[in-house]
């Protein structure tokens, strides 16, 4: 089959490699969508802090049920259409046995650690697949896994009815948060994106923006909360003068939160936040709960929203190079996807 394998950090490369053979408790997957994710560009260039390599990237997978175990006889059936979990959690360490299956200390994901979904066929443990509404296009089910990632964000942050939410980075992270915290009930919610075609993209969605070079992000506080500061500041973008200004935006008492994945270090005034008394909060992936709920938002809301138009770019797996230059020079407007048998 052809597969897009990362054979060392900055080198993908499309490949002919042998269909994957499932395990006792895993499924075939053929692989009908597959979603670019900002943090497959980490991976790309080095800097997450646990991929290995060589792998198959992708994390954001859809396509139907190929095979299913010997003996199984769950709710899946062989041709369905499902979502995939990509987590693979050890259910043996401190943090599985509390629950936290997805930080498990030996977490493994589907194209970070192991093979993933850029390619025709994948495999994935029986437990971690998703069903979903038949009248849900393809181009529009691909999106449940960062939905979940968004869903998940909202029950870590605990929005509440009202709230001012400040957003650095316009990109998909960003505005799936922008979309869930108006529909959680925030009150003001703005993203800040230098990138103008994904401004006024974000725009079209009805989400208020600021072009930073333009708005002083510092001046919008004052002007939005009487200089209190935002409830909520988010930070997508991972760049490091982003992330140390949060602090600045943020109202006493408010909560932070960064979505960065790189383990580049640069310094952070830790003493803004104590002074504040700002709760600083953690974020990674999702529980299976999470998922299965991002999902369901997605099914029940799409039409309504015009999730749809999430989708900006849909090119085929020989085309990858471009997809990949496409995040990396910021030309994607939002989420682009891979369509394998194109």
């Amino acid at each position: 089959m052809k597969a897009a394998v990362l054979k060392n950090w900055l080198d993908l490369e499309l490949c002919d490699v042998p269909v994957p053979v499932p395990g006792k408790y895993e499924a075939l997957i053929k692989v009908k969508r597959a979603g670019v994710c900002g943090s497959d560009m980490t991976v790309y260039k080095g800097k997450h802090m646990t991929a290995t390599v060589p792998t198959i990237l992708c994390h954001e997978i859809l396509g139907n049920i190929e095979t299913l175990p010997e003996g199984y006889n769950g709710p899946f059936k062989v041709g369905q259409r499902v979502l995939m979990n990509p987590i693979i959690s050890c259910g043996e360490c401190a943090a599985c046995k509390a629950g936290l299956t997805h930080v498990c200390e030996n977490l493994k994901l589907l194209g970070i650690h192991v093979d993933g979904g850029f390619a025709e066929y994948t495999k994935v443990g029986v437990d971690k697949l998703v069903a979903l509404d038949e009248d849900i296009p393809d181009e529009v089910a691909i999106l449940g896994e960062p939905f979940a990632v968004g869903y998940h964000i909202m029950m870590k942050s605990q929005i509440q009815k009202g709230d001012t939410i400040f957003i650095s980075g316009g990109a998909t992270v960003g505005l799936y948060i922008a979309v869930f915290a108006k529909a959680f009930g925030a009150g003001r919610v703005i993203i800040s994106e230098i990138n103008e075609p994904r401004r006024k993209f974000v725009e079209s969605m009805g989400i208020e923006t600021i072009n930073p070079t333009e708005t002083d992000a510092m001046d919008l506080m004052r002007e939005v909360t009487g200089g209190a500061g935002f409830d909520i500041v988010y930070d997508t973008s991972g760049a490091p003068s982003c992330v140390l200004q949060m602090p600045d935006l943020c109202r006493c008492g408010g909560k932070l939160m960064s979505l960065g994945l790189s383990g580049d270090a640069y310094p952070f005034i830790i003493g803004k936040v104590s002074f504040k008394e700002i709760t600083l909060i953690g974020n990674r992936l999702y529980s299976q709960d999470d998922f299965e709920k991002g999902v369901r938002f997605l099914e029940d809301n799409w039409k309504e929203m015009g999730l749809d138009r999430m989708v900006t770019d849909r090119l085929g797996l020989s085309e990858i190079d471009k997809a990949i230059q496409m995040m990396l020079d910021g030309t994607n407007i939002c989420k682009i996807i891979i369509d394998p048998e194109k």
